[in-house]
C-alpha cells in the first residue's frame, strides 16, 4: 500500500514541479502571491492523483515545499547544487509521507476502480516521461552551464533548439526501450554523430567538440537510466 502511496505522490510531484510549473512562473516566484500559486497547483495535482484529499498530508506537504521553495529562490544561488538539494528535500519529505500515510491512495477514488492497474501504469508512464525529459532537460543544462562559459563564444544554432533535440532523443530511447528494442537505441547515437559531425569537425573547435560529446552521453546516459526505472515500475505495477 505504502507503494501505491509513494507513486502516487511522486507522479504529483513532477507533474507540479516540471509541466505544471513552466518557465513563465518559475521566474516570478520571488513573489509571494506567485509562490503560493505553485503550492496550490502542487496540493491540486497530489488530490487528482491521489484522488483523496487527507488533510494532514497535504498540510505537511504544503508546508515543506513553500519552505523549501522560499529558501531556494531567496537564499540559494540557481544552480545544479541548489536543484538538487530542492529535489532531495521534496522526494524525501514524499517518502517520509509513505511512512506516515501508507494508505493514502488505498482510501481514494482511484484504488476502488476496476482499472486501478491501468491507471497507475498511466502513472508510471507519466511519471516515467517527465523525469526523462524535463528533469533530464534542466539537470542537463545545469551540468552543461559551466562548459557555456568556458567555450567563451556564442554557439550558435536555433533558439532552445538543443533543448528540443536533447528531448526529442530521449523520448526516442524512452519508447524504443518500453517496446523491448533496446539496440534501436545505437542506431540514435550513431545518427546524431553523423549528423553533429559538421560541427565537430574543426580542430580548433576542440572545446566544442567536448561540450557536444558530453552533452549527448548525459542526454543518452539520463534517457537509458529513466526508461530502465520506468521498465522497472510497471513491471511491478502492471505485470
Amino acid at each position: 500500500m505504502m507503494a501505491d502511496t509513494l507513486l502516487a505522490l511522486v507522479a504529483a510531484h513532477l507533474i507540479a514541479d516540471f509541466p505544471a510549473q513552466g518557465e513563465w512562473l518559475l521566474r516570478r516566484k520571488k513573489n509571494p502571491l506567485y509562490l503560493l500559486l505553485h503550492i496550490a497547483i502542487v496540493i491540486a495535482a497530489a488530490i487528482l492523483v491521489l484522488g483523496a484529499a487527507p488533510w494532514p498530508l497535504l498540510a505537511i506537504l504544503a508546508g515543506t515545499h513553500l519552505v523549501m521553495d522560499a529558501l531556494k529562490v531567496h537564499v540559494l544561488k540557481d544552480t545544479l547544487a541548489s536543484f538538487l538539494i530542492d529535489q532531495f528535500v521534496h522526494l524525501a519529505v514524499i517518502l517520509g509521507l509513505g511512512f506516515l500515510y501508507p494508505d493514502a491512495f488505498a482510501n481514494g477514488f482511484w484504488a476502488r476502480q476496476d482499472w486501478l492497474s491501468h491507471y497507475q501504469a498511466l502513472l508510471c508512464l507519466i511519471a516515467g516521461t517527465i523525469l526523462s525529459l524535463h528533469t533530464g532537460a534542466i539537470l542537463i543544462k545545469k551540468i552543461t552551464a559551466p562548459f557555456v562559459t568556458e567555450i567563451g563564444q556564442e554557439i550558435q544554432g536555433l533558439s532552445h533548439g538543443g533543448t528540443y533535440i536533447g528531448c526529442l532523443e530521449r523520448a526516442l530511447v524512452m519508447l524504443l526501450m518500453l517496446i523491448n528494442q533496446p539496440a534501436g537505441v545505437g542506431f540514435l547515437i550513431t545518427a546524431k554523430s553523423i549528423l553533429r559531425f559538421g560541427d565537430v569537425k574543426e580542430s580548433a573547435q576542440r572545446k566544442l567538440t567536448e561540450y557536444i560529446i558530453i552533452g549527448t552521453f548525459l542526454s543518452f546516459g539520463w534517457g537509458l537510466l529513466v526508461a530502465a526505472l520506468t521498465q522497472v515500475a510497471l513491471a511491478h505495477w502492471a505485470p
